[in-house]
Order: structure tokens, then C-alpha cells, then sequence
């Protein structure tokens, strides 16, 4: 993990801070993480032992026991303490390993505060550590991906931005783009010399390599986001054209009820799944047509809310009606059209134009459809590969990049390297406030209050 500079500690962030840094409920072990100024003589008195704790080797563990106010024992516990920068923090800190039990672990806690430590906000400890400069602000944004991670893939490439991956490309743009900015301002220097340090063109393309680099990150946005909140996929078709045996086959269980009769799906059913990778809500829904019956009217009502916030849709034709999708939803890129029931040796009527051929009932096609699905939705990005680029990425790394294009228009044109170099600290402080070297008032308090109590 990369080290940064310390920032300065807001009010308030210099109490000492005590929460439950795992679920609650019963287990095995329950965590409690204290950090801050006062953390080890808190744990001295807690633990009975202010004549021995001060002398306690850091980063070693010492079981000890956790007494209430009147002196009677709560729990033993294994103790961890670290003395500050080296701790998670970047303060003095002190874990307590307990006994899983959610009363012991409560009355820990509730001691721990009566000692002088103020219940963590959510993510204090992780913004601490930014605060701190033990890591830079998307690393500690990762923390929290990589807690949220819904398939291995997806923890992997939070894995990934937690170890610098997106950081590292970011300031690697930054230095480059500040050397080019010092050649820039070094030539309006000498202006009135009439001395060109390096022509304009050169500039220019140089400009336009860094806004290509930014561009390129900014792709990966959609892909990653899917890989971290999962992509909605939406099976949808006229009614028994196998919708329900195509989620049976793809859940492999049956989950949904399959009938001849048309309409036995009134409602949307869903469930999730790892999909090479990428997390699925995969959707099952009740067939789009005319009916005079309530119920599924209803239903198809509810099917198309589910058409209008799908990642993906797999709208499934077959005989003997070989059904086409709304001309709204032709040619999207969110769609595939899947012609079912190819165990029936009757081939797609000419215009039908199917993506893929399955048979649902056989299963015939479904493993390539499922990697079909996949590789359109990360847009061929492997997730072994990808980088996580939040939202909150994506703006700024569209601004820098936008910045950086009009610096090399600017540059081709000759109007001006005054305005060129503006551009390029645009774009530089754009940069900034993806690392957090630039932030501004209430983003911190944006982003970890978005994590769990305990990181």
C-alpha cells in the first residue's frame, strides 16, 4: 500500500474512536478495533493493567483480561496494540479478539466508552488512515469495495485498486503531465527571447497522449461497475417462449414453475448469480402481450419497468410465433435476441435475425450464451484485468481529459500556451481529487459515510 502525505486532522477527529470491527451477531470471534491519542491508556485501564501496558511490545498479541467498571471480568481477550504511524490508522491503536458473543461484545464496547472513547463514525477509521497518509483516497475507496464484493473477481479488482492499481496509472499522468506543464511555462519565460524549448506540435501531441490514457481509464467505468454492483440481466419474450426453463437451466434448479399454458409467469421472479466473475440479478419475467386478465397485465406492466433498468436483455423468439422484441428496444446494444427451442429442428423465419440459437430444455447454447452476456456487458474487458473506476472517478478523469483535448487544440492552433497551461492545471487538479492530493469541503464526509461502522 502506498504511503502519502499526512493531511491535517478536521475537529473532532482527534478523539479516540472504539467500534465492533466485525458483523454483529454470534461467532466464533468478535474484533473491536480502538484508535486515537488515548487508545492504549483506555486498554491499560480496561484490561486492569496500567502498570504493564505501556511496556507492551507493538504488533505483538498478549492475552489480558477485560474488566467492568467495578473490576469484574467481561472477557479475556487477545490484545494487539500499535503505536502510531504504524497501525492501520496511522495513530496509536488497539484490537481486542473476543469471544464472539454479541452481549460480551456490546459491554466491551459500552466499557470502552465510558473510559473516554466516542463510538466511530462509519469509515472513520479507513478516513483516519487517509487522513493520516497511510493511503491515498481511491485506495481507501477500494477498502470498501473490496468489503461489498460480490464474486471473487469483483474482490480481486478491488484487490487490485487497494494495492494502487488506478492510483499508480493516475499519478504516473500527473507527473508527466506536470513536466509538461513546467516546459510550457519555462517557454513563456523566455518569450520575449523569442526561444521555442520545444515546438508546439510536440506539445500538442504529447497533450493529446495523456488525454488518450485518460479516455482509455474512463472506458472502464461501466465495466467496472457492473463487476462491483452486479448487472441486472432481464429475460423477456412473448409468453412460453421459454423463459422460465432458460432461468431453470441457467440457475440449474428449478426455481420457476414451466407450463405450456401461456402466461403461467405473473409476476418477475429473480436470483443471483457468478457469471465468469461478474455478479448477475438474473430477472425472469411474465410474457408481453395483450390480455384482458388483471393479473398478468399487471405482471406485464412490471416486466416492462424491468426492460427500462436492464443491463442487459435476452429476448427469447420461438416457433410458432417467433415473436420480435418492441421496435424500442431493436438494435440496442443491451439486447440479444435469443431464438429458443433449437431442439425442435425449426429454424428462425428470414428478418427474425438472432443473435445466438439455444435450446433452453436441452441446454444447447446456454454456456455460450451466459459468456456472450458476459463479454458484451464488460465490454471485453477481462476482470482479471479490470480497475474499478467509480463514478466519482469517471467525472473527474471526463474533466481531465476534456481539459487536456482543448490544451492540444490550443497548441496546434498557436492561440496561446497561457491558456494552454490552464487547461493542463484543469486537468492536473482533476486528477488530484481522484488520489485526494485536491479535495473538496464534504467529499470525505460523501464517501465513508457510504462504509460500514469498524473500517
Amino acid at each position: 500500500m502506498s504511503h502519502t502525505t499526512a493531511r491535517a486532522m478536521p475537529a473532532g477527529e482527534q478523539d479516540t474512536i472504539v467500534a465492533l470491527a466485525t458483523p454483529e451477531g454470534r461467532g466464533a470471534l468478535g474484533i473491536i478495533r480502538l484508535s486515537g491519542p488515548d487508545a492504549w491508556a483506555i486498554a491499560a485501564r480496561a484490561t486492569g493493567s496500567e502498570d504493564r501496558f505501556p511496556s507492551l511490545p507493538p504488533r505483538r498479541v498478549t492475552l489480558l483480561p477485560l474488566l467492568d467498571r467495578n473490576a469484574e471480568p467481561i472477557d479475556d481477550a487477545v490484545v494487539t496494540p500499535w503505536r502510531g504511524p504504524a497501525s492501520y490508522t496511522g495513530e496509536d491503536l488497539v484490537e481486542f479478539s473476543c469471544h464472539g458473543g454479541r452481549e460480551v461484545l456490546r459491554a466491551v464496547v459500552h466499557r470502552l466508552t465510558e473510559l473516554g472513547a466516542r463510538p466511530a463514525q462509519p469509515g472513520e477509521f479507513t478516513q483516519r488512515a487517509f487522513l493520516h497518509g497511510k493511503m491515498t483516497l481511491e485506495q481507501a475507496e477500494a477498502v470498501g469495495a473490496l468489503i461489498e464484493a460480490r464474486t471473487e473477481a469483483a474482490a480481486r479488482a478491488a484487490l487490485r485498486a487497494l494495492r494502487g492499481g488506478l492510483g499508480g496509472r493516475i499519478q504516473a499522468t500527473q507527473d508527466r503531465l506536470l513536466e509538461l506543464l513546467a516546459r510550457i511555462e519555462l517557454g513563456l519565460d523566455f518569450v520575449e527571447e523569442e526561444i521555442e524549448l520545444e515546438p508546439a506540435g510536440t506539445m500538442a501531441a504529447r497533450a493529446g497522449e495523456l488525454a488518450a490514457e485518460m479516455e482509455a481509464l474512463h472506458s472502464q467505468h461501466r465495466a467496472g461497475r457492473l463487476l462491483r454492483e452486479g448487472a441486472r440481466v432481464v429475460i423477456a419474450g412473448a409468453p412460453n417462449a421459454g423463459k422460465s426453463t432458460l432461468l431453470n437451466r441457467l440457475l440449474g434448479q428449478e426455481r420457476a414453475i414451466v407450463s405450456e399454458a401461456p402466461g403461467t409467469t405473473r409476476d418477475y421472479l429473480d436470483a443471483s448469480l457468478d457469471w465468469g466473475g461478474l455478479p448477475v440479478r438474473l430477472y425472469d419475467t411474465a410474457g408481453l402481450r395483450k390480455t384482458a386478465d388483471r393479473v398478468e397485465a399487471e405482471g406485464a406492466r412490471r416486466t416492462e419497468e424491468l426492460l427500462a433498468g436492464a443491463d442487459a436483455v435476452l429476448w427469447l423468439t420461438a416457433p410458432p410465433d417467433w415473436t420480435l422484441p418492441p421496435e424500442e428496444l431493436r438494435g440496442s446494444d443491451r439486447m440479444l435476441v435469443v431464438e429458443n427451442k433449437a431442439d425442435l429442428g425449426v429454424r428462425a423465419p428470414v428478418g427474425t435475425s438472432p443473435d445466438i440459437r439455444i435450446s433452453a430444455l436441452g441446454g444447447e447454447g446456454v454456456e455460450a450464451l451466459r459468456d456472450e452476456v458476459a463479454r458484451r456487458l464488460l465490454a471485453g474487458y477481462d476482470p482479471g484485468e479490470l480497475l474499478l473506476v467509480e463514478q466519482r472517478h469517471a467525472d473527474r478523469l471526463s474533466e481531465a481529459a476534456g481539459a487536456l483535448r482543448r490544451a492540444e487544440t490550443v497548441l496546434r492552433e498557436g492561440a496561446g500556451e497561457e491558456l494552454a497551461a490552464a487547461e493542463m492545471r484543469i486537468a492536473h487538479n482533476a486528477l488530484g481529487e481522484i488520489t485526494g492530493t485536491v479535495t473538496r469541503e464534504g467529499l470525505l464526509h460523501e464517501i465513508f459515510s457510504r462504509f460500514c461502522i469498524g473500517k
